[in-house]
Formats: structure tokens, C-alpha cells, sequence
């Protein structure tokens, strides 16, 4: 069965042959053919497979990913979902934790739930980046717009993120701490929406390393709430 496929992340012939190569060495391939003046890939196999089986042939290679050019937007919604669903759960589970905090005091204050959100969103996913410092830092500095400028700060941001963790936690030096989310958050909210123009395919540092994450504009989303929440709450002790 013979189908044509986008390819995303070429940027020389090199880049097509690597990718060529590889799906020519798989048992499933008859005919395998890469344009890299079209980012197009004519893949014939002998069984259907599916693209997250393409995707694992070529995920070691570089930042590629094959993608359907047909596809309906359902089609490419559910996948997208399927490929996001770790940063989707881990989102849930913060927004219905500090949501459930809440349950005991009898009614919901904005502020309240929107300084829990914080704290729990900052720290699950500080726990996530400090399991591999190094590997999380190596990402985080390709696109965070703090870290091109400053050396070292890809490797601190963890600990910095477990400190605002603690802080809106505890309810100390709020204002700092909003003061400090915001300026991080917009940070990478800026330096995901550049790779993104330039349909850069990064792996997004938000999970740590341990987690095949690429940024996407969920990535983008995640960071305008902690941005939308730090500056509503500046504003409210101002």
C-alpha cells in the first residue's frame, strides 16, 4: 500500500536521505522515497502501519516528525490529543486538586483556587524537571528566552520553580512569587511561540526529559493561564 506523507524538521537533503535510510532498513517497507524540496515522503509497505510506527523509526535520527497529509481535522484533532495525553492528565489533575481544595472552606474564592492552581501546577512539574536536571536544562535552553541570556539558568530553573511551588503553597511572599511566574512564564511563552513560527520541532522541557513531550501551542496555552493568573493577581495587591 503505497501513501504519501508530510515530513516536518528537513532542512537539507542530508535530513531526507537519513530518514530514507532508515525506513528502507524496516521489514514493512517495499519502496520508500523522501522529496526534500516538497517535505514529502512516498512510503509503499507491505501491511498497514500507522504513524506513530513511522514516527519510531526516525525519532532517534533528529527533530523529524511524519505527519498525514489527508487527514480530516478529526483525524488530526484525536491524534493530537493521543500524542498530548500526558500533558493533558497532568494538567487535569491540577486543575481538579485545586479545585477540591476548596471543598472544605464551603464556598470558592477565585483567588484562593487560582493560588492553589499555581502551587500544585508548579509543583508537579518542577518534581518532573529536577528527576533529570542536566537533560531537562539541555532542552529548556533552546527556546526559553531567559536561559539564551543568562548562563546557567536552565540548570537552577527547577529549584526556582519548587521555591514558587512552596511559596504560593505556604502563602509567603505572594507577590514576589507572581512577580517571578510571570517573568518566567513569559519567558517561554515568547521563546515557544518563535519555535513554533519557525516550525521548529523541540521537545518540550515543561515534563522534564524523562517524558517525549514536543511543545506545541499547548505548551503555549499552559504558560498564557500562569501568565493570565500572575498578572490578575499583581493587579488584585496593587
Amino acid at each position: 500500500m503505497k501513501k504519501i506523507y508530510k515530513v516536518i524538521g528537513m532542512t537539507c537533503q542530508g535530513c531526507a536521505d537519513s530518514i530514507n535510510n532508515a525506513l528502507l532498513s524496516k521489514e514493512f517497507t517495499i519502496t520508500s522515497s523522501v522529496n526534500f524540496g516538497k517535505s514529502e515522503l512516498t512510503l509503499e509497505a507491505n501491511k498497514d502501519i500507522t504513524l506513530s510506527e513511522i514516527n519510531s523509526v526516525i525519532k532517534e535520527l533528529g527533530n523529524y516528525k511524519i505527519i498525514n497529509i489527508d487527514s480530516s481535522l478529526v483525524d488530526n484533532f484525536i491524534e493530537f490529543i493521543i500524542s498530548k495525553k500526558t500533558l493533558l492528565v497532568a494538567l487535569l489533575i491540577v486543575l481538579l486538586s485545586s479545585i477540591l481544595i476548596q471543598v472544605p472552606s464551603g464556598n470558592f474564592l477565585l483567588d484562593n483556587w487560582m493560588i492553589s492552581y499555581m502551587g500544585i501546577f508548579l509543583l508537579i512539574f518542577s518534581f518532573l524537571k529536577l528527576i533529570d536536571i542536566k537533560g531537562f536544562s539541555v532542552t529548556f535552553s533552546r527556546y526559553d528566552m531567559i536561559s539564551k541570556i543568562i548562563p546557567g539558568f536552565a540548570i537552577i530553573y527547577p529549584f526556582l520553580e519548587l521555591v514558587l511551588a512552596l511559596s504560593f503553597l505556604s502563602k509567603s511572599f505572594l507577590f514576589i512569587a507572581y512577580l517571578l511566574t510571570l517573568i518566567f512564564m513569559t519567558s517561554q511563552f515568547i521563546g515557544v511561540f518563535i519555535s513554533l513560527q519557525r516550525k521548529e520541532i523541540i521537545r518540550c522541557a515543561c515534563m522534564g526529559s524523562s517524558i517525549n513531550l514536543e511543545i506545541s501551542y499547548l505548551t503555549l496555552f499552559e504558560n498564557f493561564i500562569m501568565i493570565v493568573m500572575s498578572f490578575y493577581m499583581i493587579i488584585r495587591l496593587v
